[in-house]
């Protein structure tokens, strides 16, 4: 029983200590919505501050398995995107799918950033109050147009940090397709191949094989902004799948 017990308490503080370690990157960040909440005297209209950091995208319970992110705690977005497209290509660009849907669901505009499935507390609880705060008056989305119910209202390179280029709306024509199948050295010589075709490279994973947001972006880590996997200079980054 003793022994139970101490193996139970070790467990307990490695997980603990796992969830620190995991957790201490991101606090402070761009990612960490309770402390984007304490920096703006207006936020208390703008989102919900849980009091928590990981809730605004992960719970523990009732997760979104729809969505191929771990806990899921939001809805996957419903958008028609506009996609890239190049006559250099030689694949054709599809519907964003898997796990990039997760970072969709804040990225392009069509759900409130704090609009989650399962708040803290009994139950669902979506209604607050959480450790003392109640419900926002509104609940903002980064659909990067300038108007009242955007975080573009503000973060438009004007009062706050610049976030124009995070907010991606419906349109992703300009930007580096996701979801798409690595190519093969059949279908495209100009592509390093990864040792695993369908985890990627060590520093620049693949998920089955496709490339998403993830793939370039470590949401927990503001280290090389903005969150990448790893420096871009000399286009480092880039030349990882791109050998010109």
């Amino acid at each position: 029983m003793v022994g139970l017990r101490i193996r139970v308490w070790t467990l307990s503080f490695l997980c603990s200590a796992s969830a620190t370690a995991s957790a201490g990157t991101i606090v402070g960040s761009r990612h960490d919505l309770q402390s984007v909440w304490q920096q703006g005297y207006s936020m208390p209209v703008i989102l919900n501050n849980y009091g928590e950091i990981c809730v605004y995208c992960h719970t523990p319970h009732s997760a979104n398995a729809a969505v191929a992110a771990p806990l899921w705690n939001r809805s996957a977005p419903s958008t028609a995107y506009t996609l890239y497209s190049s006559a250099t290509m030689d694949t054709v660009v599809g519907q964003p799918s898997g796990v990039s849907l997760a970072c969709l669901s804040c990225h392009d505009g069509s759900i409130g950033v704090d609009q989650i499935l399962n708040a803290p507390g009994s139950g669902p609880n979506l209604s607050g109050p959480w450790y003392g705060q109640s419900e926002a008056s509104g609940h903002w989305a980064l659909d990067g147009i300038r108007r009242h119910g955007s975080c573009n209202l503000c973060h438009y390179g004007s009062y706050a940090h610049d976030s124009r280029t995070s907010a991606l709306g419906s349109d992703l024509g300009n930007d580096h397709p996701i979801s798409m199948t690595f190519p093969t050295p059949a279908q495209d010589p100009a592509f390093n191949q990864p040792p695993d075709p369908s985890k990627g490279f060590g520093d620049v994973p693949l998920y089955e094989g496709k490339v998403e947001c993830p793939t370039c972006h470590n949401v927990h880590d503001p280290d090389i902004a903005p969150f990448l996997r790893k420096s871009n200079r000399n286009s480092a980054l880039c030349l990882t799948c791109h050998i010109h």
